[in-house]
């Protein structure tokens, strides 16, 4: 009789483990698709949700190079063109050091991405790979930094890449927390 118990119990347990787990990848790709939907907005619909959100007041700024947003300050300092990890392409590099004026500690690539794209002839640009040789040990050590924790008042040099398709110049453009453009530069990469 007690061992009937028990093993009703664990079934019971069983049952409500896999159910739950059940739910949670059903959901999983709902969130997928919705991301999906959301990353292929149409220029029509940016402009829409750009001029909606033109009305509140900027989170962010950008003045002689230095992009701040959320109490960091992104302070560009140059830019070149490299190689890539992907065979015969280029990589495009901007490098920057970041101040963490917060109160607590940041990584500076979450903020980086949320805040920061770069454009080719109209094309949206992925992040890219750095070539793995010698030469580009310290250039990998600043992309590292900008994945780990900086504490408050302190700064650290770092690197955002983009992989071009092609040769026409690269906008990248710099919005605030309410996607409103704060500031757009454009690099030749010739």
């Amino acid at each position: 009789m007690l061992s009937h118990k028990i093993v009703l119990l664990g079934t019971l347990l069983l049952l409500t483990g896999c159910g739950q787990k059940q739910l949670s990848s059903q959901q999983e790709p709902g969130h997928q698709t919705a991301t999906s939907r959301s990353s292929q907005t149409t220029s029509s619909q940016a402009a829409s949700h750009s001029s909606s959100a033109a009305s509140q007041a900027p989170t962010a700024t950008f003045k002689q190079q230095r992009f701040t947003i959320k109490d960091v300050t992104f302070n560009l300092t140059g830019s070149k063109v490299t190689a890539s990890s992907t065979a015969n392409r280029n990589l495009f590099v901007l490098y920057y050091s970041v101040t963490n004026h917060q109160a607590k500690s940041i990584i500076p690539n979450d903020i980086w991405q949320s805040a920061v794209s770069a454009q080719q002839s109209g094309h949206q640009l992925q992040t890219g790979n750095l070539a793995f040789t010698t030469n580009q040990t310290q250039d990998n050590n600043k992309l590292n930094r900008t994945v780990m924790d900086v504490a408050p008042g302190k700064t650290v040099t770092g690197l955002a890449t983009f992989e071009p398709k092609n040769s026409p110049p690269i906008t990248v453009t710099f919005k605030d927390t309410h996607h409103q453009i704060i500031h757009q530069s454009h690099y030749p990469l010739t």
